[in-house]
């Protein structure tokens, strides 16, 4: 098992929050001071990830089915979003 971190989307600087938070605890940037409560922070994290992991599956499915004379790939590629907080895995 990894320790993922949770980062802040805007700087990538690791956030501060108390050991053990609950959901109503702030968690913060200690470099551009962006703060929201734990259980958003982690919806948001949770949110980036699965994100990541759809735009790697896509770039993955395309690169597989690219040589196929009978594979084609139909769905579209998930746009590029910003996250408040994002994770420092990439899933995948």
């Amino acid at each position: 098992m990894t320790n993922t971190q949770i980062l802040c989307g805007s700087c990538k600087c690791p956030v501060q929050t108390v050991a053990n938070p609950k959901a109503n605890d702030q968690v913060s940037c200690p470099r551009c001071n962006r703060s929201d409560r734990f259980d958003k922070v982690m919806n948001t994290a949770k949110e980036h990830l699965l994100h990541h992991m759809q735009r790697s599956l896509h770039a993955r499915s395309t690169k597989a089915a690219h040589a196929s004379k009978f594979v084609k790939i139909t769905f579209q590629k998930p746009v590029n979003r910003s996250f408040r907080w994002v994770t420092s895995d990439k899933g995948i």
